[in-house]
Parts: C-alpha cells; structure tokens; sequence
C-alpha cells in the first residue's frame, strides 16, 4: 500500500470528488487499522472548519497537520504537499469552508457533520469507523466527526441503510425522532419519514429498538421489521424479506403488490420528478415489479402494458391517465 495514494483518494473521498474506484481502494485501505487511523486523523483536521476564509492560511495549516500527525502516529513525515494542496484548493472551490481550521483553533465542542441525499439520488456515507451508509433520496444523516470512546451516535431524517462495524465495546446508536435503535454490528434500514411513520428492518445480526417516550422495546433479528403508526401509536413487530425491503441501497427500484398511487410516490423521489394521474380507477391498481438502474421512461413503459396507462412527459412533469 502506498501513503502518497491513500492520502491522494482519503483528501478526495472527504471532498465528495472521489470515484466509485477511488472509494472502493479507500474501503480497503480502511481494513488497515494503521490507515483507519490515519483516515480518523485526516477527517479531524478535514472537518473543524472556521466561519472565516480569509483567518486561512495553506502553509501553515500544512506544517500544523505534519506536526500533528507526527504526534499522533510517531512517524516520518508525510510527505504529500503537492497533492494535498491540490485537494484543499478543491475543497474551498466547491465552498465546503476552510479546511485545517481545527488545527488552529481547536474547539472543544464535538463537532457535527450533516450529509444529505438530494431529491432523486442515493449517495453512500463512510463514517469515522468505517461503518458504511446509504442514504435514500431525501434522507439527511448527521454524526459526529469522531466517535467518542463508549459510543456511536447518529441522527437520520428519512431512510437509510445500514453496515455497521461490529465493535462489542463501542454500541452503535440511530436516533430517529422519538427512537432509538441499538446495534453492535449489523446491516439494517431505519425509515423515519412524517407521512410513512417509522420503520426499522433487520437484513443481517440483532438489533434493540425503543421508543423513549413510552419506553417500549423489541429486539429484532434477521427478517423481522418494527412499524410504528402515528395513527395507532403502537409499535408492531413482523416477519418480512428483508433483502426486497432493503435493496433499494443496490439501485433497484421496487414495487411489491403496492398501489398505483404509492408506485407513482416512489418514482416522484426516486427519479425527482412530478407524477400527476386524476384517475381514482388507476390510482388503485395493484403493481408488483422490480427495476434496477433503469431510466424513467423505461418504468413508465412497463407501467404502461402492466396497469394499462397513457403516460406524457413534460419538462419534470409526467401526465398519466
């Protein structure tokens, strides 16, 4: 493995300019517990921005990061100026701030990072542990930009899916409105939008999920799903496939024995678009399909000959009838 490489990719992956390449060789290099540390140190210094561009100085901030690195690891030092510079100036372009602030002003309150998926999109997010998660379209993520020492917190509005690093020592927690979902190392998705309730699935491990306002709890294990209704104000535990509830993380779009009026709610977020159908006859019609990396005019056209629709697009408007 080659330092000046995993610094190039590392500096890249945290500017949101790395490949899908690129970030699988930095998934790699992670399994490295001397890389994983160096990647922790990195996005520290990364992260800690200053609300003041002009107090930033690139010098300075780099002779602070090799004197910090070389404190923390105690080794040679690194020697990756150029393309480091390179990076940072890439950083500041795109306005995500100034980076190496942290290392001037070193704050002592954590510092929170906030990622969210745009409308018609799903981006994967690499936490500081190296746990991996996929946010659905619209779903914002907020965690901390180093775990503390006892523990794994982080806040999700929407949907997202989930692989969690096992650590037995560090219990990994997903605060979702009023829930609070416990894992030591699993893969599963948390759902918590207004209009569709809260919902957790477990496609692999256990999990612990409780309601903190009424101290209710389940534990959930492969294939089991806990549904909270707002309507109801119960929590319902069930068996599902887990793997059709969850594979929306692997690009497949799908419809399992859903109405049509909630299939056109889906391809409204999943491909951010507008779906107008008037027709309560259409609307009601049942739809099973799956679809995996396929544009919307591939879709509609399967709808089309399935439920027997007539569809327009117009700018980012689809006209069914």
């Amino acid at each position: 493995m080659n330092d000046e490489v995993f610094y190039e990719i590392a500096l890249k992956y945290l500017a949101h300019r790395a490949s899908a390449e690129e970030t699988e060789l930095l998934k790699k290099y992670l399994l490295n517990v001397e890389y994983l540390e160096k990647y922790n140190t990195l996005s520290e210094a990364f992260r800690n921005e200053s609300t003041n561009v002009n107090e930033f100085s690139l010098e300075r901030g780099l002779k602070k990061l090799r004197y910090k690195i070389e404190q923390s690891e105690k080794r040679r030092v690194l020697k990756f100026r150029k393309r480091f510079a390179v990076a940072a100036s890439i950083v500041v372009f795109l306005g995500l701030g100034v980076l190496l602030n942290s290392i001037f002003f070193n704050p002592r309150a954590i510092n929170y990072i906030s990622v969210s998926s745009p409308i018609g999109e799903r981006i994967e997010v690499l936490l500081p542990d190296s746990s991996l998660v996929f946010l659905n379209s619209g779903a914002t993520l907020s965690y901390p930009e180093s775990f503390q020492s006892n523990q794994r917190n982080v806040k999700l509005a929407g949907e997202a899916f989930f692989k969690v690093k096992r650590n037995v020592k560090k219990p990994f927690q997903v605060q979702s409105g009023n829930f609070t979902t416990t894992v030591l190392g699993t893969s599963f998705s948390v759902v918590n939008k207004a209009e569709n309730d809260f919902q957790v699935t477990v496609r692999t491990g256990k999990v612990r999920v409780e309601n903190r306002v009424t101290k209710k709890q389940f534990i959930l294990e492969k294939n089991n799903q806990v549904v909270f209704n707002n309507l109801q104000e119960d929590l319902v535990k069930r068996h599902v496939n887990a793997s059709k509830v969850t594979d929306w993380h692997k690009n497949i779009l799908r419809f399992d024995a859903i109405t049509a009026k909630e299939a056109f709610s889906k391809i409204e977020q999943w491909y951010n678009v507008k779906v107008l159908c008037k027709s309560d006859t259409v609307l009601n019609r049942k739809i099973r399909a799956a679809y995996k990396n396929e544009p919307v005019d591939k879709v509609l056209k399967s709808l089309e000959f399935m439920i027997g629709i007539e569809y327009t697009i117009q700018n980012d408007s689809i006209l069914i009838k």
